[in-house]
C-alpha cells in the first residue's frame, strides 16, 4: 500500500512537471518583430514609413491583446513621428511612455517639454490657415524740404 501511494505521487509529480513544461514561460512583453523592423530601419533609413507603421503595429497588437507594450516602444514611436514633423503625435506617445515605465519620466519630460517649446516657436504651417494680416501703417509725411530717402543705391 504504502508503494502504490509513492507510485501515484510520482506519477502525479511528473504528470504536473510535464503539464507545466508544455505551455513555456510567458513572455513579458509583445515585443512582435520590432527587432527585425529596427534592423530594416539602420538599413535603408529612406523607409521611414514602413518603420512608423511596424512601430505602431507593435503597439496596436500589444494594447489589444492587453499586454503590456515594451519599454522603449512608445518613445521610439514619439520620437519617430517627431522626425517626421508629426510634434503633437510626438507629444502623446512621450506621454505614453512617460506614464507606461515611471523610470522613463525624466527624459520624457524633457523631450515633452522641448517638442512643446520647438511647436511653439516654428512658424505655422499653411494647415494651421491663411496668418492674420499686418496692420496697416502708415508713414510720418517728410518734413518740408527734407531729401527723399535713399533706394538701396550708394549714397
Amino acid at each position: 500500500m504504502r508503494t502504490d501511494r509513492a507510485i501515484l505521487a510520482l506519477a502525479l509529480a511528473l504528470a504536473l512537471g510535464a503539464a507545466g513544461c508544455a505551455t513555456g514561460p510567458k513572455r513579458l512583453y509583445a515585443w512582435n518583430g520590432y527587432d527585425e523592423a529596427l534592423y530594416a530601419q539602420a538599413k535603408a533609413p529612406q523607409d521611414n514609413e514602413k518603420y512608423l507603421e511596424h512601430l505602431k503595429q507593435v503597439i496596436e497588437n500589444a494594447e489589444t491583446a492587453r499586454d503590456k507594450v515594451p519599454p522603449g516602444i512608445y518613445a521610439e514611436y514619439g520620437y519617430a513621428l517627431f522626425t517626421n514633423g508629426q510634434l503633437d503625435d510626438a507629444v502623446t506617445y512621450y506621454s505614453k511612455e512617460r506614464d507606461t515605465w515611471p523610470e522613463s519620466r525624466v527624459l520624457m519630460e524633457k523631450l515633452i517639454r522641448n517638442t512643446q517649446r520647438l511647436r511653439e516657436s516654428r512658424p505655422p504651417s499653411p494647415r494651421d490657415g491663411p496668418p492674420a494680416p499686418l496692420p496697416a501703417t502708415n508713414p510720418a509725411p517728410a518734413p518740408a524740404g527734407a531729401a527723399p530717402p535713399a533706394q538701396g543705391g550708394r549714397p
